[in-house]
């Protein structure tokens, strides 16, 4: 069986799960995947040279240029990033391309905007063609189900990660007998939409509210970076490398991203992985199936500086409960390895390939 995936941003994640799936007998993989974009510089040496091509700028716009190298993989089923980039929507027009299969992948969450009721008409032909759709979790499969693609062409699990790194990094933080780290972290990229300020203003009202704050760790880069420089508590890793990240994951207590929109948020899954308890926003897709209040995590309002203040200081307040917490969040990320997703993406293009 011949899956080519055509994915834009790539990442540590897709890495570790395309690695998955090509180790798999029977199958083999081909990805096409864009060039790093500077927000989030993750090195592209991780995606392997034998099956991964990694298109410039140009190349990435050239239709005629994608439509052949996905038809020269001669592909049973070719997976798709989204609707919003016509050289790979164009794909299912293409006359090389006849009686390939098409799935689609798409972490828009269900939000019952005008936009969303709308979108039918703009891409319902696209819908209509498709042979499957794939999604990160029920607030994604809401909105397939809302746009009418039936239940039976909708499955979950877009996203896989590296679970076996970051479940080192926990084990790693339990042994020694050493106390939970008291500390929380930060990591996506500094802009507006994942809330940095928002993030700022709690952890400032957090360290007054207490005698002995504990730091805030960040990871990321972007425009808003000089937010974090000389603030109080606050120290600024950088972008981090995917063994990087697993490594401040082990140094930290509790996971934070204040997300004003967040279709899906893969991180809160990684730092769950790593056994970290998570505060997150309600926008955050991944909160909706991941995270569940006072067992692993707290899900907070969205763009409320005060609400996520007060789940600082929560935390602060039960440190005791963090490494149980933190046990939770690990089981509830263990269904969202890379192994889970392979076998998920060679069941679906099994039966996708089959159906008439």
């Amino acid at each position: 069986m011949r899956l080519t995936y055509c994915w834009t941003e790539p990442s540590g994640y897709l890495a570790a799960c395309i690695a998955e799936l090509a180790g798999r007998p029977g199958v083999e993989v081909s990805l096409l995947t864009w060039e790093i974009h500077e927000s989030a510089p993750f090195s592209t040496a991780a995606l392997g040279g034998s099956h991964a091509r990694v298109l410039g700028r140009r190349e990435r716009d050239d239709g005629p240029l994608v439509e052949r190298l996905v038809a020269e993989t001669n592909p049973d089923v070719v997976f798709i990033s989204g609707w919003a980039h016509p050289p790979y929507t164009g794909l299912l027009k293409s006359p090389r391309l006849t009686g390939v299969k098409f799935v689609m992948g798409a972490d828009t969450p269900i939000r019952f905007d005008w936009r969303q009721r709308l979108a039918p008409f703009r891409i319902g032909g696209l819908l209509r063609r498709l042979d499957g759709v794939v999604v990160p979790g029920e607030r994604g499969y809401q909105l397939m189900r809302y746009w009418g693609v039936p239940g039976r062409k909708v499955t979950r699990l877009l996203y896989g990660i590296d679970y076996r790194l970051f479940a080192g990094a926990g084990a790693a933080r339990c042994t020694g007998g050493a106390p939970w780290p008291r500390s929380f972290l930060f990591a996506g990229r500094y802009v507006d939409v994942k809330g940095l300020d928002l993030l700022i203003d709690a952890y400032r009202s957090y360290r007054r509210a207490v005698a002995d704050p504990w730091p805030l760790l960040t990871c990321g880069t972007g425009p808003l970076a000089t937010m974090l420089a000389a603030e109080p508590g606050v120290t600024d890793l950088g972008f981090l490398q995917p063994a990087e990240l697993a490594q401040a994951f082990q140094r930290a207590g509790v996971f934070v991203l204040p997300s004003r929109h967040e279709p899906w948020g893969q991180v809160i899954v990684e730092a769950a992985a790593a056994g970290l308890p998570v505060i997150c926003t309600q926008a955050c897709g991944a909160g909706a199936d991941v995270v569940r209040d006072f067992h692993n995590g707290l899900v907070v309002p969205t763009a409320d500086a005060p609400a996520l203040a007060w789940a600082f200081r929560w935390m602060h307040g039960h440190a005791d409960r963090l490494p149980g917490m933190g046990a939770s969040a690990q089981v509830a990320a263990a269904a969202y390895g890379a192994e889970r997703w392979a076998d998920t993406q060679v069941a679906m293009a099994s039966r996708i390939a089959a159906a008439d």
